[in-house]
């Protein structure tokens, strides 16, 4: 777009649909920080709860569960925090996929999108104000 093109109006849309897709993404992560995974292991005896991030945010050993030798108990545990975070990973990759409009295959793929997005808007504002300058300068 060449400054004889540019109109107030597009710096408006632009930034309308900026604050938009800010607002959107506030509100993802509150959702995120309120996501829960749980998982469990042993018959139940081992329970784990993660939150958003992944990040334990619970873990309860039923005496019983004490009864299991060692070996046995780490893997029951790591069954259970594996559960856990799974939960909160799909979770996540649904609420994403509801702020961006497309399903999330993996944070590689967020990751890739999130950065085109960052791209394309940094692009679109550098030309706004390219615009903009020219049109302070008074050239075409």
């Amino acid at each position: 777009m060449d400054a004889a093109e540019f109109r107030p109006e597009d710096l408006e849309r632009i930034t309308a649909q900026a604050e938009e897709m800010l607002l959107r993404v506030e509100e993802s992560r509150k959702e995120i920080d309120a996501v829960v995974g749980r998982g469990t292991g042993a018959d139940g005896q081992v329970q784990v709860a993660a939150g958003g991030t992944g990040r334990l945010t619970e873990l309860v050993i039923a005496p019983r569960a004490m009864r299991l030798d060692s070996g046995r108990l780490a893997e029951e545990l790591l069954r259970a925090v594996q559960a856990a975070q799974d939960e909160v990973e799909q979770r996540v990759r649904e609420i994403m996929a509801g702020t961006l409009g497309e399903a999330m295959p993996s944070q590689d793929a967020l990751d890739d999108r999130f950065s085109q997005v960052l791209e394309s808007f940094e692009s679109s504002m550098d030309e706004q104000f390219q615009a903009i300058d020219e049109l302070r300068r008074g050239t075409t």
